[in-house]
């Protein structure tokens, strides 16, 4: 059955939503039916609470929205401040918990998609953020400095760690750094601004920073703080996210995504956006020698983590795409953000604007949850980190079927 109406996706979502209760996901798509992949789409979803996980924020039946097809569930729960994840070679998520200095290790032991073991893998760290793998070895990116650990005998505990570089810029407003494992084998790692709106001191605020070895090496700038990047797996090439300052009003200016190349100057703080000056630092000479978004993104919507698709176990549309979590506005008249969207691309590029995937952790101005970092499985689902609901997500898609 092909759908060509909402109506018809919002009856198919109903008999959905009745199979979700059945463990490991739901039956397969029927010969011939498609997905519908237009915006609006997407119809409520209840989320799946194993009964480890059904307390405190999960006490209460949750729903979301979703594109029909999608199922949404608690991957583990209980992770207050939980960030940025990374996957490893034999399919363990780790998790950074900075305010608890703690990275961990997350196994699903059973294979039914739920965590059953949550472990420390590092603990004792300065605010760690992000991770990132080179081959078995966990890099973790702290506030200051970046470390590699060693997990030599496989018990999901480092049991050796190394400082590849202290040559970060120290805290500051900003203080989360994230990293990500280039083509070329450095490491590149962001570093966002001190400040709402300022001209910096230190060269290596507001920038991307690319390490060969211990030195930092400015490899772009003019990123207030760009909290997620990620190389795209065709191209090589790197993209980010990034935050507009604050006090411009509900609208100004838009948070961005950028395609970040050496020597790139992306304007913070001396214009935003199109290159449009900026009322306190404005310089439109500056301006017209900055780069422009590739995506401009509504302001305010607070965007962190990215995730290319390609190896998820989605339909086609979905894997040509960018996902992108909304952490969500904390200062705007209107709250907007608390989401996780998806930016499609073709040939390298964005194909058009930011899609919703996920919403539904704003209800009528309230928040139950803020999406961090989005993070493709090994198992072709994708898993979302939550750090107010203190849990992490799995996104899956019906079994047996990637047709879009």
């Amino acid at each position: 059955m092909k759908v060509k109406a909402l109506s018809k996706a919002i009856a198919a979502a109903v008999l959905i939503t009745a199979l979700q209760s059945v463990p490991g996901g739901v039956a397969p798509l029927a010969a011939g039916e498609k997905v519908p992949m237009a915006a609006g789409a997407s119809v409520k979803t209840a989320l799946i609470v194993p009964e480890i996980y059904r307390k405190d924020t999960f006490k209460t039946d949750r729903t979301l929205m979703a594109p029909p097809g999608f199922i949404v569930s608690v991957f583990a729960a209980g992770l207050k401040g939980v960030r940025f994840m990374a996957v490893g070679s034999n399919g363990i998520i780790y998790a950074s918990i900075p305010s608890e200095g703690k990275v961990i290790a997350l196994v699903d032991e059973k294979g039914d998609g739920f965590a059953t073991s949550v472990s420390v893998f590092a603990e004792g760290l300065d605010r760690p953020h992000g991770l990132e793998f080179r081959g078995n070895d966990l890099i973790v990116a702290e506030t200051q400095r970046l470390l590699l650990f060693k997990d030599a005998d496989g018990r999901l505990k480092a049991d050796g760690m190394s400082i590849l570089s202290e040559d970060l810029p120290p805290g500051g407003g900003h203080w989360t750094r994230t990293a990500a494992l280039g083509p070329d084998g450095a490491l590149y790692v962001s570093a966002g601004s001190s400040c709402n709106v300022c001209v910096e001191k230190d060269e290596r605020r507001a920038t991307v920073l690319r390490f060969a070895g211990p030195k930092a090496e400015v490899y772009a700038r003019g990123l207030r703080n760009s909290v997620g990047i990620a190389f795209d797996p065709d191209t090589g090439e790197l993209w980010g996210v990034d935050n507009g300052r604050d006090w411009l009003g509900d609208d100004l200016p838009p948070d961005e995504l950028n395609r970040i190349v050496k020597g790139g100057d992306y304007g913070w703080p001396y214009c935003y956006g199109a290159r449009v000056p900026d009322p306190e630092f404005g310089d439109k000479k500056r301006c017209a020698g900055t780069t422009p978004p590739e995506v401009s993104i509504q302001a305010h919507s607070a965007p962190l983590g990215i995730a290319f698709g390609k190896t998820l176990e989605f339909p086609p549309a979905y894997r040509n795409a960018l996902f992108v979590a909304y952490h969500g506005s904390w200062n705007r008249s209107v709250p907007t953000g608390y989401k996780l969207v998806m930016i499609p691309f073709e040939d390298g590029r964005p194909a058009g604007p930011p899609v919703d995937f996920i919403t539904g952790w704003l209800v009528d101005g309230a928040k139950w949850g803020r999406p961090v970092d989005p993070v493709a499985g090994r198992d072709g689902s994708l898993y979302v980190s939550d750090d107010y609901g203190g849990a992490i997500y799995r996104i899956a898609y019906r079994t047996g079927d990637r047709r879009p």
